[in-house]
């Protein structure tokens, strides 16, 4: 697979809106702590929150104006995530550039991401001058709120399973509070904004939890398949992270070559690229690439289904169209 292959998510019409509200607010050439704000949200990426927020705010009900400021304030949030990730992944390209960290060492790149965070609490904030209800601002925030602590949790338990083999069970659990989570940010917050009743916000969760699962298994894949999606393949190997297609071929390896597996999860001294050549070799030899790919696509169809009991739009298809194998998974 090649760069073409990594999936765009954002229609022109949202993410020129979205792209707008980011260059008033953060132009070219500003200074301090919104430069290094400016640079993790430039150049722009899938838009897959702000994108999402819109779309589950419409499928309910909701106007596009006064969601637009929450859209902003996802892509604030989930940019803030990635610039920390990628201090702790010591990851050194995001979206095909350096990361903030290399870019303006791991102390600046802190700082910018915890602006990111008080920028994207405050321009969801701005939704109520937008005529959203304070009411409903006010759970929005809440839902920001804990699903930020949800995802938090995940990373650290993600970090504390580095460097050892665990059950597949426990991965995906971990995955569904890491990458669903972030999902569940984006239409939960539009759909809250928009008046949801709880039974679309109940379909909406199910959806955004089912999808994150597909998506992140799908985001294993990369270290195996060739794909470019703007930041390091190798990372992690590098990490010692047992991703699924590690963990499903760990399950089916003789025990031979379980203890390689695990040798080369807990091997920090070796040469990078033999390590990550060795595990893409093993996690090939006993089809856990093939199987891992078929999980995602059976995640995002259980995902297309939670969506049913939505009223039929345009807009719920748009969501359901991310569930078709080539889009997100």
């Amino acid at each position: 697979m090649t760069e073409t292959d990594v999936p765009q998510v954002a229609d022109p019409e949202i993410a020129a809106l979205v792209r707008a509200e980011v260059e008033y607010r953060w132009p070219d050439g500003i200074s301090g702590l919104d430069e290094v704000v400016r640079y993790g949200l430039v150049p722009f990426g899938k838009m897959m929150g702000p994108w999402m927020l819109i779309r589950s705010a419409l499928a309910v009900g909701g106007e596009m104006s006064q969601v637009l400021p929450a859209a902003v304030a996802v892509e604030c949030i989930q940019v803030g995530a990635m610039m920390h990730d990628d201090i702790i992944d010591g990851d050194p390209q995001r979206r095909s550039k350096r990361a903030a960290h290399s870019a303006y060492g791991s102390s600046t790149a802190i700082l910018g991401g915890d602006g990111l965070f008080f920028h994207g609490f405050a321009a969801l904030a701005r939704c109520q001058e937008a005529g959203v209800p304070v009411d409903r601002v006010g759970r929005a925030l809440t839902i920001l709120s804990e699903t930020g602590l949800r995802i938090g949790e995940a990373a650290l338990t993600e970090v504390r399973m580095s460097r050892s083999v665990c059950s597949t069970a426990t991965y995906l659990n971990m995955i569904k509070d890491k990458s669903g989570a972030l999902l569940w940010m984006a239409c939960g917050l539009g759909a809250t904004l928009s008046g949801a009743d709880e039974a679309a916000l109940a379909a909406l969760k199910q959806y955004s939890d089912l999808l994150g699962v597909g998506y992140q298994i799908r985001d294993d894949l990369m270290a195996f398949d060739g794909t470019n999606a703007g930041k390091p393949n190798i990372s992690d190997i590098r990490n010692g992270r047992p991703t699924l297609p590690v963990l499903l071929a760990h399950r089916r390896a003789p025990r031979d070559k379980q203890r390689v597996i695990e040798h080369l999860l807990a091997d920090t001294s070796s040469p990078l690229e033999e390590r990550h050549e060795a595990m893409s070799e093993l996690a090939n030899a006993y089809g856990a690439v093939e199987s891992a790919r078929e999980m995602s696509h059976r995640y995002a169809r259980l995902a297309g289904r939670a969506l049913d009991s939505l009223p039929p739009t345009a807009h719920r298809d748009a969501l359901a169209g991310l569930t078709v194998p080539g889009r997100l998974v």
